[in-house]
């Protein structure tokens, strides 16, 4: 284990001995500190579950006593990865939003222009209209053909075999080749209660294109540079107990202050139970290349 990883582990150590002797928040500061009381998260909980049908909840194997047995954390399965943040060749723009971290609008891909279709004027087409007719009508006169043609070729009931209903080669009966199936990695991602934040803490478990478990080396390629190995890195899951890539949720709060301070200001006040919708937008900054299901629009 390396001196950093050592350090990171005690401190996270203590943040949990510390979180678990404070007492249970039940007084809201979700508008003035971008904080959630567990009532809250389970509220928010509920809101990305009905909003978003692929995120559930889960129970998991270590309990915590703040939240109910069936729902100790949220998960969304199989999420695809298709291209590396590092070497994909997206451009990003955005703006800092609090401290390092970076509001990203991210497009992963672009239409080129040559690929946009001309628009053809009411003249142009009344211009065609006439050789579209002809072609119609030869088409139909050759078709007839092929089926007088074709009446040749039925064969004598009489004469019929069964063995006729064997058809060599039939192209049907060709094995499909999956060669241009893409694979593409995946993820589990899930999001448990922080106690001691009084926050959202979002966990990562990648699968390769073969379904294998990804290093901590490969997951960090799907994460912001600025974010990989600083703002990100891995701990056993509370309530799976396998390694999880994590993003640290110590300025969560912050930042949701700053963004719910943004909407103030256009005259719109959220609703708590939309937290974690909100809390979503603001990962995409972080994990842009993973997929995961954050088109609910709230004005941002």
């Amino acid at each position: 284990m390396s001196q950093q990883s050592l350090f990171t582990t005690l401190h996270n150590n203590l943040i949990g001995v510390i979180g678990s002797m404070t007492p249970v928040p039940t007084t809201s500061s979700f508008l003035q500190g971008g904080m959630l009381t567990p009532e809250e998260f389970v509220a928010a909980g509920d809101l990305l579950v009905y909003k978003c049908p692929t995120w559930s909840w889960a129970g998991g194997q270590h309990k915590v006593d703040i939240l109910p047995p069936d729902k100790q954390y949220l998960i969304t399965r199989n999420v695809p990865c298709k291209t590396r943040f590092r070497d994909d060749g997206t451009e990003k723009k955005g703006e800092i939003v609090e401290d390092d971290w970076l509001s990203v609008a991210y497009s992963s891909a672009m239409v080129a222009e040559d690929d946009i279709p001309e628009i053809e004027t009411d003249a142009e087409k009344k211009t065609k209209s006439p050789q579209k007719t002809q072609t119609t009508t030869t088409t139909t006169t050759t078709t007839t053909q092929e089926v007088n043609s074709d009446d040749e070729d039925v064969p004598d009931m009489e004469t019929f075999e069964d063995d006729n209903i064997l058809i060599q080669d039939d192209p049907a009966t060709v094995a499909v080749s999956v060669s241009n199936i893409q694979k593409t990695r995946t993820y589990d991602i899930s999001i448990t209660y922080e106690r001691y934040f009084r926050t959202p803490k979002i966990w990562l478990f990648g699968y390769s294109e073969n379904q294998q478990p990804l290093t901590a080396q490969e997951i960090f390629m799907d994460i912001s540079g600025d974010h990989a190995g600083k703002t990100v890195t891995l701990e056993p899951h509370p309530h799976i107990g396998i390694p999880f890539a994590y993003i640290h949720p110590c300025k969560h709060a912050s930042v949701m202050k700053k963004f719910i301070a943004r909407m103030q200001e256009k005259g719109k006040t959220p609703r708590v139970e939309f937290y974690l919708l909100l809390f979503l937008k603001l990962m995409n900054a972080v994990i842009p290349t993973i997929a995961y299901d954050n088109t609910f629009d709230y004005g941002l």
